[in-house]
């Protein structure tokens, strides 16, 4: 058998429909998407909240199991053995994050003055019929954005 396989300008097609059907839909019915978003979020933070849950049972029995030790102690060992495991990782990310703060540092003025001539290039060179859609579309994100905040 052979295997088909979609051109790129078909996936444009499809990406651009999936784009304008959502955009149409958080148009149409704002209030629904914000509330599926704010319900999708509420669920992530119930399913974490149980996996923690889940972790501090199960580290529980094995201290107690393993150690041999009453409730308070068991307590006290879950408790530290915790913290450590989550003060390592953000341990590390904190490292992580300051090379990645002084790389930008670094890189950041020199793009940012590119950014500028670029964009003033741009609008420089766009007509009047442009800079009216511009305008336009700035103002509707505006518009739909609004909608998170009230």
């Amino acid at each position: 058998m052979q295997k088909r396989m979609i051109s790129d300008s078909y996936r444009k097609y499809i990406l651009y429909a999936l784009v304008l059907s959502g955009i149409i839909i958080m148009i149409t019915m704002p209030d629904v998407v914000i509330g599926f978003l704010f319900e999708s979020v509420h669920l992530f933070f119930e399913v974490l909240f149980i996996v923690f849950e889940w972790i501090e049972s199960t580290l529980d029995h094995l201290v107690e199991h393993l150690f041999e030790t009453e409730l308070h102690e068991t307590q006290t060992i879950v408790f530290y053995i915790m913290v450590v495991i989550v003060l390592l990782p953000l341990y590390y990310l904190s490292r992580m994050l300051l090379r990645l703060f002084f790389r930008l540092k670094e890189a950041l003025p020199d793009a940012w003055a590119q950014y500028k001539i670029r964009v003033t290039l741009y609008w420089q060179g766009l007509s009047l019929t442009g800079k009216i859609k511009w305008i336009l579309i700035t103002m509707g994100t505006i518009y739909l954005a609004s909608f998170l905040f009230m």
